[in-house]
C-alpha cells in the first residue's frame, strides 16, 4: 500500500477541493487544532497533492464563514468525484448508529448542491449500507468485483455513476488502510503508541472514524451552522 495514493485518478484541483470539504465539515464552526492538522496534513500527504492545495485544505479547516467549503464543492459539481464524497458523508453520517433526518437532511442538500439526482443518491446510500454490513477486507471493498458481488454495477451504470471512479475516490474505504501506517508513523514521532482513535481508524472504520477522529466524535452535530450559511434557511 506504501506506493498507492488515496484518492486516485483524480486531479490535484479535485483532490484538494474532497480534503477542503471534509475538512471544512469535520472542524466546522472552530479552527482545527494542532493535532487536527496534523491529521489533516497526513492526509494531504497521502492523497499527495500540491503545496497550494495542501494550504487550501489546511485553511478550510479553520476558514469559518462556509465560503471555503462552498468552493470546494462547487469544484466538486463537475468531478466523478462528488459520488464518492456523498457515499463517504453517508458513511460518515451513519458511523454513530444515529443517522436521524437532521442529518440526512444536511446529506441530502450537500448532494443536491453537488447536483446528484434522486436516484443516484439512492444507490450510493445502497451501497454504503451494503459495504458496511459485508465483513471483507476494505481492499476488496475498493475492487469492482465486490460492487458486482452486491448487484449493482449495472444500476449504476444506468443511473450515470461511473463505478470504477467512484471506487477510485472512496477515502472511507482506502484511506484507513493507506492512511494507517502515515498517521502511526507521526504518532510515534511524538511518543505515542497506536492507540486511541487510531485504532478506529486502523481497525477499518472507514470515513466515520477518521472524521469522527477530526471532530471528536461530534459528527454532524455542529455542521449545521455551516451549512446554514451555504444554502440558507434549507437545513
Amino acid at each position: 500500500m506504501d506506493n498507492k495514493h488515496v484518492l486516485e485518478g483524480y486531479s490535484d484541483q479535485e483532490k484538494g477541493a474532497y480534503l477542503g470539504a471534509i475538512a471544512s465539515i469535520a472542524t466546522a464552526d472552530r479552527q482545527a487544532s494542532e493535532e487536527e492538522l496534523q491529521y489533516l496534513t497526513a492526509l494531504c500527504n497521502a492523497a499527495d497533492i500540491s503545496e497550494p492545495q495542501k494550504d487550501a485544505v489546511i485553511r478550510a479547516s479553520s476558514e469559518l464563514s462556509g465560503d471555503e467549503l462552498k468552493n470546494c464543492l462547487d469544484i466538486l459539481k463537475n468531478s466523478d468525484l462528488k459520488f464518492s464524497f456523498v457515499t463517504d458523508l453517508i458513511a460518515f453520517a451513519k458511523s454513530d448508529d444515529n443517522y436521524g433526518e437532521e442529518e440526512q437532511q444536511r446529506v441530502k442538500e450537500i448532494s443536491q448542491y453537488l447536483g446528484v439526482d434522486q436516484n443516484q443518491f439512492s444507490l450510493l446510500g445502497e451501497f454504503s449500507e451494503k459495504a458496511a454490513a459485508k465483513d471483507v477486507p476494505a481492499e476488496e471493498k475498493a475492487t469492482p468485483s465486490f460492487l458486482s458481488s452486491l448487484g449493482l454495477t449495472e444500476k449504476m451504470k444506468s443511473a450515470g455513476i461511473n463505478s470504477n471512479s467512484l471506487l477510485k475516490g472512496l477515502l472511507g474505504i482506502a484511506g484507513p488502510v493507506i492512511l494507517g501506517s502515515i498517521v502511526s508513523k507521526i504518532l510515534r514521532g511524538r511518543g505515542q503508541g497506536t492507540s486511541g482513535n487510531l485504532g478506529g481508524l486502523m481497525g477499518g472504520g472507514g470515513l466515520g472514524s477518521l472524521i469522527g477522529m477530526l471532530s471528536g466524535g461530534r459528527g454532524f452535530g455542529n455542521a449545521g451552522g455551516l451549512l446554514g450559511r451555504i444554502f440558507g434557511q434549507r437545513i
